[in-house]
């Protein structure tokens, strides 16, 4: 039973989250035009001021509350690096040279777990902003133990989800199996765990929560509904 709730005024560095400003997206949308060096350095400040500040703040209001009450070994640290992203892409292995991603996130993970690529994220794109929990390059012997796991006990892995499915924002994505992992195994099992990566999330258009208090309320509610179904991903 997940039962503390985070913000109440939780200080990140440049104090309680307040919001995302209108410049946060005009920022990401004018960095989608102009996605070199020059360009970047020159308004260095509004990256600052209207989203690396702001993200801090929102980091640090789930800090206490994510280690508290689902998983200790959380990255929650309120740093560019730690739990809140770097924009600069690494584009030594990629044809795609452009040096600054379009879009900017939090994510808190376990780095330490089997499962250290999955967590919790927020992402703000030009367009929409999005939030849930996930995983990418699951460890092929971790994925089987917790398909064992599930066609061993269905309804005990029903109940995790169930809170997911009754919010119908909620959508999966990710990457599936070349060739099924759980051939002959109920379809809503399969839904869930047949995956190489998974995202459980849901996407907002830019709205008011975005720019208020009222998006910790809304991030709150989203992560206790997935925290279950993290603890048994997380094995």
């Amino acid at each position: 039973m997940l039962r503390r709730s985070p913000g109440h005024g939780a200080r990140g560095p440049a104090g309680p989250f307040q919001g995302f400003a209108p410049a946060a997206v005009e920022f990401l949308a004018a960095l989608k035009e102009n996605n070199d060096v020059a360009w970047f350095e020159s308004h260095r400040a509004d990256y600052e001021r209207f989203l690396v500040e702001p993200m801090r703040a929102l980091t640090a209001e789930f800090g206490e509350w994510l280690e508290a009450e689902v998983d200790a070994g959380l990255e929650t640290r309120p740093q560019v690096g730690r739990a809140v992203g770097r924009i600069r892409r690494d584009t030594r292995f990629t044809s795609d040279k452009r040096p600054y991603k379009e879009t900017v996130w939090i994510i808190f993970r376990n780095r330490r777990a089997a499962m250290g690529n999955l967590g919790f994220y927020w992402e703000l794109t030009p367009t929409r902003y999005l939030y849930g929990m996930g995983f990418y390059s699951a460890p092929s012997g971790h994925m089987l133990t917790l398909r064992e796991k599930a066609l061993a006990a269905p309804e005990r892995f029903y109940s995790l989800v169930r809170p997911i499915e009754a919010r119908p924002e909620f959508e999966l994505s990710g990457t599936r199996y070349r060739r099924t992992q759980m051939p002959g195994a109920p379809q809503d099992l399969a839904k869930w765990l047949d995956w190489k990566n998974l995202y459980v999330d849901a996407a907002r258009p830019h709205d008011d929560l975005l720019r208020s208090r009222g998006l910790i309320d809304l991030l709150f509610d989203a992560w206790q509904r997935l925290a279950p179904l993290y603890w048994f991903l997380r094995g």
